[in-house]
């Protein structure tokens, strides 16, 4: 059996290595697996022996979707004895996999990451007539398919793998600190009052560096912010943090000021390698509403810099944070468990009646 994991341009940027971890997975599961990505970024993605990675055009005018979706399915050829699965990750992926899909009468199954996504997704699969299923990372997002109107049978939750490093690896001692910021930069207003913390803090210690996302401090807005609060001699704006995230696996503290409902693997993989993590609270991503697990915060600047001043100060707190982390990721997203969701998702979705295979033409 066959599966186009079909990305988009912003999945791509950011997920890559998620992306990665399931080709690896499904490829030692038996699958033959093809990775779709933006033609531009195929030289981000490293060669994973039995993984095909092939190139498409996102872009172009809304009529000429078909015709791209056309160059990706005539690489394949369509037979019932070789059933297919097209996977989009990415919500500007649906369109374009519900045309693969069709063109080579594969099933349809649709990622959806974010509460953002979810109408996108339920529009697609009304078209498609509830031939499609859609996954999702977690149990609030599969209830808000529902209410929008998704079939029960049509939404399944499969929460991502990642993988932990050993518990027992010590973290390195170094007089100064690393602090990552990084977040969807979507609500400034959060990511002020986080700003503003972090200069608090720093009013009265400089044993720490900040690693920022580039990327989202330019989407928040906070640029002058940094600046006027004389907060940039230690702060490093990090292109790329998401995608080549390694800086952020060796730091010791990661800040996350705002989520939108969206599931973002970086947070998973922080806490697999035990960085402490201190967010506000979403009920969308269960990583961030289990105070066990997070240091979770309401948004006002005094309380950000109480947060991060007190794991700062205290390493025996930092690093027991950082170990229920550890094993909450280790016991609830485990990649042998997400492999093992997808396959099961999408051997049902072959074994259903509906899904109409081709008749031998000749």
């Amino acid at each position: 059996m066959r599966v186009i994991l079909l990305v988009d341009r912003d999945f791509t940027h950011r997920e890559l290595r998620l992306v990665r971890k399931v080709a690896i997975g499904l490829v030692d599961a038996g699958w033959r697996t093809i990775v779709a990505l933006p033609e531009d970024s195929l030289p981000r993605f490293d060669d994973v022996p039995g993984v095909q990675v092939i190139g498409y055009r996102d872009r172009g005018v809304p009529w000429t979707r078909n015709l791209r979706a056309r160059e990706i399915a005539d690489q394949f050829s369509v037979s019932a004895d070789d059933p297919s699965v097209v996977h989009a990750f990415g919500s500007k992926a649906f369109g374009i996999a519900t045309d693969v899909a069709k063109l080579l009468n594969a099933a349809l199954v649709l990622e959806v990451h974010a509460r953002s996504v979810v109408q996108r997704a339920v529009a697609v699969l009304n078209d498609e007539a509830g031939e499609g299923l859609a996954i999702a990372p977690c149990t609030t997002l599969v209830n808000a398919l529902i209410a929008a109107g998704v079939p029960h049978a049509s939404a399944r939750e499969i929460p991502w793998g990642v993988t932990s490093r050993d518990v027992t690896l010590e973290r390195e001692n170094t007089e100064v600190l690393g602090i990552v910021l990084s977040g969807t930069g979507s609500d400034p207003q959060l990511w002020e009052a986080a700003i503003r913390g972090l200069a608090l803090v720093a009013s009265r210690r400089e044993d720490f560096v900040i690693l920022a996302d580039d990327a989202a401090i330019l989407r928040s807005g906070m640029d002058r912010l940094i600046n006027s609060i004389g907060l940039s001699p230690l702060l490093s704006r990090i292109p790329r943090l998401e995608a080549d995230r390694e800086l952020v696996l060796r730091a010791d503290i990661m800040l996350w000021p705002d989520h939108d409902g969206e599931h973002r693997s970086i947070v998973l993989d922080a806490m697999a390698w035990g960085v402490a993590v201190i967010a506000t609270e979403d009920r969308d991503v269960p990583s961030l509403c289990d105070p066990s697990i997070a240091q979770l915060v309401s948004g006002d600047s005094a309380e950000w810099a109480g947060a991060i001043e007190a794991l700062l100060a205290d390493e025996t707190k930092r690093r027991e944070m950082g170990k229920h982390a550890h094993e909450s990721i280790a016991q609830n997203h485990r990649p042998s468990k997400h492999i093992a969701g997808l396959i099961d998702a999408y051997e049902w979705m072959l074994g259903k009646d509906a899904i109409a295979l081709p008749k031998d033409d000749a």
